[in-house]
């Protein structure tokens, strides 16, 4: 059969069309951030709303939970989650590619487990002291509640969908501040000597404190991902030294020190990446983050440059999104993104004074106000 000569060239044209429109849709993978649709997946799981999502983070002041959205380099602060409920005194949260959820502690003292959801929050446990923080672990299915006015840790596993409590009593010279959890609730816990130095030890539901070593000043420590709670990167902060120890859960620890190629110099705060290839600590000596491999890579320690003054390491999502700076007012928010094969810092540009200096308290009495 043949065509006339117009049909033909009508057809060829097509053809090409369609060549390059199923070219133009084929996309190489990397590990760039990812948009996260709103709404819920196929089994009504909650994800996290308003398009690309750098997880969340808690503004004393305003009492408001505040969702990061965009990429790194241009994000920006969304409209706060938990604004109308000023009993509020803490929260935090973690995000997955899933999901998000926060831990909210109330000024009645009970805690609260919160998902985007629009559906109630769930009480988890009652009796907390109202000057605890919250920690989660790296992937965020692990948390501990720790304060300066009690002796003892509540730790929450299985986040989101199936939290456990349960009560952990600390030694003696703990301080909130020397604090890692890991995803299975175990606790690795840093005490003061009477003699000089730091404790390590680790404390479980299963196992009571039990010491691994010790360190000159503490400067961090993180458990690795996967390990349960078997493995962590300990950094001593007056030496700069980093120790993988292994082995935890038996009767003799390894420790191992990790070479840093003397990057580091004071660490505050350590992390492990998602994949446990990666051990990061902030260097608040020398504005930088420093990254070392753990594995059998031979990759040479890297810095990465900040135009802050890093203080912390805070997971806010569980790919690898860290927090580095205090949540002040007036002031930017700087992140860590190590879900690329240059990790950067960025920052988010501070909430208006506004909002930032307004409590929640402020806000629902001029909202009451408005409506008489």
């Amino acid at each position: 059969m043949t065509f006339p000569w117009n049909t033909r060239i009508e057809l060829v044209f097509r053809a090409g069309l369609f060549t390059l429109l199923v070219g133009c849709s084929t996309v190489t993978s990397t590990n760039s951030p990812k948009p996260v649709d709103p709404g819920t997946t196929s089994n009504g799981v909650p994800v996290a709303p308003s398009g690309l999502q750098l997880g969340y983070i808690w503004h004393a002041d305003s009492r408001g939970l505040y969702p990061i959205l965009g990429v790194s380099g241009a994000a920006h602060y969304g409209n706060p989650e938990l604004d109308s409920d000023p009993s509020i005194v803490a929260a935090a949260a973690s995000t997955s590619a899933s999901s998000s959820w926060a831990l909210m502690l109330h000024k009645d003292g009970t805690v609260r487990l919160w998902a985007p959801s629009g559906s109630n929050a769930d009480v988890l446990v009652a009796g907390v002291a109202t000057d605890s923080a919250i920690l989660f672990s790296p992937s965020g299915t692990g948390a501990v509640l720790i304060g300066p006015s009690i002796a003892k840790a509540i730790v929450v596993t299985g986040l989101p969908s199936k939290p456990q409590v349960s009560d952990l009593s600390l030694p003696a010279g703990f301080s909130p501040l020397r604090i890692a959890v890991g995803n299975d609730g175990t606790i690795l816990a840093g005490v003061t000597r009477s003699a000089g130095g730091v404790q390590l030890g680790i404390l479980s539901e299963t196992r009571a404190y039990t010491s691994i070593g010790t360190v000159q000043a503490w400067g961090g420590a993180s458990f690795l991902p996967g390990s349960g709670g078997d493995a962590a990167v300990i950094a001593d902060g007056a030496t700069g030294h980093l120790t993988y120890a292994s082995n935890l859960n038996g009767a003799s620890p390894v420790l191992v020190p990790l070479a840093d190629a003397g990057l580091l110099q004071k660490p505050v705060a350590v992390s492990i990446s998602p994949d446990g290839k990666w051990a990061y600590a902030v260097d608040s000596a020398k504005a930088q983050i420093v990254r070392i491999s753990i594995g059998a890579s031979t990759a040479a320690p890297a810095s990465i440059g900040c135009a802050c003054t890093p203080r912390q390491l805070v997971p806010l999502t569980a790919d690898g999104v860290y927090l580095l700076s205090p949540n002040v007012s007036g002031q930017p928010a700087w992140l860590l993104d190590t879900r690329t094969s240059q990790p950067r810092t960025f920052f988010v540009p501070a909430l208006p004074g506004s909002v930032a200096g307004q409590t929640a308290d402020s806000r629902l009495k001029q909202a009451s106000g408005a409506q008489q």
